[in-house]
């Protein structure tokens, strides 16, 4: 609805950006575990369980050459600045897995991050399999301890990280000097004693984020037929719903087009041919002969389109530096 603007209306609006979306930027709200500074250490209470989802660098193999890799723009990189793609779901659907993209392994799970002061603030740890196995194996083991305890033992035995009674978990990213993937190391260990999850620790996840209740209950009807076939998943609770919704943060990013390119999306999902960097070519080793035109002929990479069905390849990189991840979800 259009409004009259009058004089003391019009000296005191506020401008588009500072009424804008309160959304905060994802690398704001992502546990920093960045070593440019040094060794780090971050103090987190697990929110239920992680997502996990292919990641998708800029990286593509060589044809040709076993393991070797070169970078080839994203087709949309001049509209998504973005460093990665997340892939889909169905690989059958993924346009980053038929250009010949390089995907990652993935992981992110809602936390509560521990500060300087004492208080914990909501936050969300994305990483890669280094962090997450090992969340795993100490639950795996907890579950097998439970052969040996009396029947009275076995009631209020955690088993879960992610649960409201539950250990803080330690991680920790030390910087090795060693080129990437290499270059951190990461190491996870969980305290001896349980922390006790407040309300006001409660209300923070809330605030970052609380589905409606009929989200909640079709959330609980799932986790229930899933734990029906799943025996190491623990009891339902709603506390594991709250906080940022990982699955809108993290989803599908299809190829982005603008005006100029909506009508080459067909074709950036299919296929396109990069030369190789004219440094990777080998030196001339005889004179060719000046009536020869081929001078400046590279030979180029083709960008593989569909491959034939097989098992894909997933690699674990250096998760560093994931400030710069999609904000697409604001």
């Amino acid at each position: 609805m259009l409004k009259r603007m009058s004089t003391n209306a019009l000296l005191n609006m506020k401008s588009p950006s500072s009424g804008g979306s309160s959304y905060p930027k994802l690398g704001e709200i992502l546990v920093n575990l960045s070593t440019k500074e040094g060794m780090v250490e971050r103090k987190l209470k697990l929110v239920g369980d992680p997502i996990g989802f292919l990641e998708y660098t800029d990286k593509v193999y060589v044809p040709g050459q076993k393991g070797k890799t070169q970078r080839v723009p994203f087709p949309d990189a001049d509209i998504n600045k973005g460093f990665t793609r997340i892939g889909h779901e169905d690989p059958n659907q993924c346009p980053w897995k038929a250009a010949g993209y390089i995907p990652t392994m993935k992981f992110a799970q809602n936390v509560l991050e521990q500060q300087a002061d004492g208080t914990w603030v909501p936050k969300i740890l994305k990483a890669g399999k280094s962090i997450f196995l090992e969340f795993a194996k100490w639950q795996s083991g907890r579950i097998n301890d439970l052969e040996d305890l009396d029947e009275d033992e076995v009631e209020g035995f955690i088993t879960h990280l992610g649960t409201r009674r539950s250990m803080m978990v330690r991680v920790k990213a030390i910087p090795t000097g060693k080129e990437p993937p290499q270059s951190v190391e990461y190491s996870v260990s969980v305290g001896s004693k349980e922390i006790k999850v407040t309300d006001e620790m409660v209300e923070a996840l809330k605030a970052a984020g609380e589905p409606k209740p009929e989200v909640i209950e079709e959330e609980r009807k799932n986790y229930n037929a899933d734990r029906a076939q799943d025996p190491t998943m623990p009891e339902w609770e709603d506390f594991f719903t709250y906080g940022y919704d990982l699955k809108k943060i993290f989803k599908f990013q299809p190829i982005k087009v603008d005006a100029a390119t909506a009508e080459l999306r067909d074709e950036f999902e299919t296929s396109y041919v990069v030369k190789s960097p004219v440094a990777e070519q080998p030196k001339p080793v005889a004179t060719k002969n000046e009536d020869d035109d081929d001078d400046d002929d590279i030979e180029p990479v083709v960008v593989a389109t569909k491959a034939k069905a097989k098992k894909p390849v997933v690699v674990e990189e250096d998760d560093s530096d994931d400030s710069e991840s999609n904000d697409d979800w604001m």
